[in-house]
Order: C-alpha cells, then sequence, then structure tokens
C-alpha cells in the first residue's frame, strides 16, 4: 500500500528575501544552516540531482512546503520541529520522519536510505505484512 504523497517540509519560509538570506546562509556556514532537509537535499543551485531522481521514482507525488506555508494549512502540527516528512492518505497525515532523525541522517545518501525503510515500515504496517524486529545485540 502506497500513500497518496509524501509531504516534505522545510524549516524555512517561502519568499525571495528568504531564499536569498538561506542561500546565502548555506554559503557562508552551512553547519549551522536551521534545516537540515534543505542542507541534505539541496546544493548552491538548487535540488541535488540524486535526491529529484528519487522522489521522481516514487509511485505517489511529493509535495514541498515552506514553514510559513505549512503550519496554516496543518495546525495540528502547530508545535512539531521542522523539518519533516510527512505521509497523506484518505485525507489524514501522520509524520514518516522527524527532524531529529532527518538531522541524524547526515548527509544525502543516509536521507534517502531512511525515506526508503520508513516507506516500507509504513505499508507493511497497513497491509499486515509487519516485518519482524531483529532484537539488539
Amino acid at each position: 500500500m502506497n500513500p497518496e504523497r509524501l509531504i516534505l517540509v522545510y524549516n524555512a519560509d517561502n519568499g525571495l528575501f528568504n531564499a536569498v538570506t538561506d542561500w546565502s546562509h548555506k554559503f557562508f556556514s552551512p553547519q549551522t544552516y536551521q534545516c537540515s532537509l534543505c542542507r541534505y537535499t539541496f546544493g548552491l543551485t538548487g535540488m541535488l540531482i540524486p535526491w529529484k531522481n528519487f522522489l521522481q521514482m516514487l509511485p505517489f507525488p511529493s509535495v514541498f512546503l515552506h514553514r510559513d506555508e505549512f503550519r496554516p494549512r496543518y495546525p495540528q502540527y502547530a508545535t512539531t520541529s521542522l523539518p519533516i516528512v510527512l505521509v497523506e492518505k484518505d485525507g489524514s497525515t501522520e509524520i514518516l520522519i522527524g527532524a531529529d532523525e532527518i538531522k541524524e541522517t547526515g548527509g544525502l545518501a543516509g536521507m534517502i536510505g531512511l525515506v526508503q525503510v520508513r516507506l516500507e515500515e509504513w505499508s507493511d504496517t497497513r497491509t499486515g505484512n509487519a516485518r519482524p524486529v531483529s532484537p539488539p545485540r
């Protein structure tokens, strides 16, 4: 089972001024940039090609929202730390990946891997094909 769409929410506001400010911050001080999703998936010239290709290969659309677009549309997440990745199915949303988890991926490869794993887990729990969890060693 697939979600209807993936919603990726940046911890940055929309608009030209904000885009220029964010670009400058990423250029001069990338490690302190507040949006790890942006930092891992965008370069100085736009979305990184491997990320774009990964999202295009998913069997459902991806929607991108900035913080100031997201909060009014999804008030139930008003206090949720950003960035986040949500899945939407049948008109309801749930967090697939939280802000701390995104930050912990450490980069693009980790982000792609985590999205793949979480989508599989999400699908499995809805189809009754839950995979056994290995006990810690």
